[in-house]
């Protein structure tokens, strides 16, 4: 090095000469992750499902060196949140209602000893929308585990088409229209989920209709007499 050398200034930042740190090339925005997506969503849907979602997009955020934590987390705990203020609600409905719960399930038994041979629907059950609600609620419930390993829009739009098959059939053995209806129009909105997630798009615009054809549901089967 030459006397004169020593007095060269340093080039400035992204001078061509300068040869990049080991590992760094360049700016990349990071694609936020779907299932963290649908974790924020479904914490306000079905909070399983937003458990779930938020778990798997976690995991997928930790691989993929994807965006989108803080939303995973945000779902994560809101769900828990929102698990938690259900079960107390459910148990104090438990406890002042558990008389009339008795009872109702004393009168079931009594009318479906008196069935008729003919496959026709229980006294209490004339519509069939008691029973079209105890496969549709459990098999909703189910989708926590059936979507425990679901990594890809592709498996997840696979188990969630076995959701829409079980309940409209379900609900297909009912003669009431309108709860039929109200059904086809939550399967509707999870075929939309489904075509929102394999495009690689945010869900949670469906959050209002996923909302209001679900309570719409949970609506009907209360009326109905379904006791979960």
């Amino acid at each position: 090095m030459s006397q004169y050398d020593q007095y060269q200034p340093a080039p400035p930042p992204g001078y061509a000469g300068q040869q990049p740190a080991y590992g760094q090339t360049g700016y990349q925005p990071q694609k936020t992750n779907t299932m963290a997506i649908l974790g924020l969503v479904f914490a306000f849907v079905f909070t399983p499902l937003g458990i779930v979602f938020s778990a798997i997009g976690l995991k997928q955020i930790k691989e993929r060196r994807e965006g989108g934590r803080g939303i995973a987390l945000a779902g994560l705990i809101l769900s828990i949140v929102f698990l938690v203020i259900g079960i107390l609600v459910a148990v104090l409905a438990a406890t002042v209602f558990s008389a009339a719960v008795d009872k109702a399930q004393s009168d079931s038994g009594a009318a479906l000893s008196s069935q008729t041979t003919d496959g026709a629907a229980p006294a209490d059950d004339p519509t069939g929308v008691v029973a079209a609600c105890e496969v549709i609620v459990p098999a909703v419930v189910n989708l926590e585990s059936d979507l425990s390993t679901v990594e890809s829009p592709e498996e997840y739009a696979t188990v969630m088409g076995g959701l829409r098959t079980t309940i409209e059939a379900a609900a297909g053995q009912s003669s009431d229209q309108a709860f039929i209806t109200h059904v086809k129009a939550l399967s509707a909105d999870f075929q939309q989920a489904i075509d929102a997630v394999s495009a690689g798009d945010d869900p949670s615009s469906l959050e209002p209709a996923l909302t209001a054809d679900g309570t719409q549901i949970d609506k009907d089967c209360a009326a109905a007499g379904y006791v979960q």
